[in-house]
């Protein structure tokens, strides 16, 4: 793992529609920890609102103040460090993220990350060309300087992406394009939550083509013409199809509050079906900046993906054995 690094995160309080406690504040704003934990972290005196300690957790906000925690000492959560490393020269390196790792330091995460993994391995800095979230697996490009991260980032907005989901429901045959634009979900309970819909201001577009059907989920190809951030995750959510093992874009939003009012609890896990987001970034096709070879890189399916698939199908069968023994065919 990498060498713990000092963090103290400070934040300032947006505007808020109506007062709130600081534990919920802390809880639903930065919700890599649970509420009880935040408490906790308020009691410990670990946190200050304008420069002084608040140490009650049902210290009032309006908005516009300062906060700051020393998030130093915390136990950030294990990670999977399997990174598979699919192209590298001296521009960049191209790998394989795991679906359980974040990108770069974020909330909770800080040295369990992609970039501090792979600066410790490599003895250099790097920098994320583009970015897919913690949950998500798959191909992740990383410059070397900030001006290979530059050229990079304007030839994948000239290339193409293709990501696999595992989604609820029987996907139809044909090919489905859903061109709707997206904007914050002001109906849902949390605040960060996108919506794909008419009234949206950020155009998107999304090609979606599905593999195949093991019982009641799907396989799917999905290609994002636009690249806006949760686009193929809100997509498949207004064409009703989630992803399975999503917290927020999933059947149920709820297992989102739940998660971050009380962890990854046995009951959660269950409805979540798959310990998490069922999405990978299965390719990039893009021109190299300083050779203009054309760049295809792929990244496997994920073992969680090909052996869900195999255990819907096994159960698929035995139902129809059953259903069989029954009708005496």
């Amino acid at each position: 793992m990498p060498m713990t690094r000092v963090r103290i995160i400070t934040s300032r309080i947006p505007p808020l529609r109506s007062v709130e406690l600081l534990d919920h504040y802390l809880a639903y704003r930065f919700s890599y920890l649970t509420r009880d934990q935040w408490r906790q972290e308020i009691l410990d005196g670990k946190l200050t609102l304008d420069g002084v300690i608040a140490r009650d957790p049902l210290t009032t906000l309006t908005g516009g103040g300062m906060l700051a925690w020393d998030g130093s000492g915390i136990v950030e959560p294990e990670v999977d460090d399997r990174i598979t490393i699919l192209y590298e020269d001296e521009c960049f390196i191209a790998v394989n993220k795991t679906g359980n790792l974040p990108v770069h330091p974020s909330g909770r995460y800080f040295n369990n990350t992609l970039v501090a993994l792979m600066e410790d391995r490599h003895g250099r800095k790097v920098y994320p060309v583009h970015r897919i979230d913690r949950e998500t697996s798959g191909v992740i490009l990383l410059a070397f300087d900030g001006k290979s991260a530059g050229e990079l980032s304007a030839a994948l907005a000239q290339g193409s992406k293709e990501y696999l989901a595992l989604v609820h429901g029987n996907f139809p045959d044909e090919e489905l394009i859903v061109e709707l634009p997206l904007g914050r979900d002001s109906e849902s309970a949390v605040s960060k939550k996108r919506k794909a819909w008419p009234g949206g201001t950020q155009k998107a577009l999304t090609r979606l083509q599905k593999v195949l059907t093991a019982g009641d989920i799907s396989l799917v190809r999905c290609f994002p013409e636009t690249g806006r951030l949760h686009q193929i995750r809100a997509h498949l959510l207004a064409t009703g199809y989630p992803i399975v093992g999503d917290k927020l874009y999933g059947r149920d939003e709820t297992a989102f509050l739940a998660f971050i009012e009380h962890g990854l609890t046995a009951e959660l896990a269950a409805r979540l079906i798959l310990p998490h987001s069922a999405l990978h970034a299965a390719r990039l096709v893009f021109l190299h900046p300083r050779t203009k070879k054309e760049m295809i890189l792929r990244a496997p399916l994920p073992r969680m993906f090909s052996e869900f698939i195999r255990s819907r199908r096994a159960n698929e069968i035995t139902s129809f054995c059953k259903r069989c023994t029954r009708s005496k065919i």
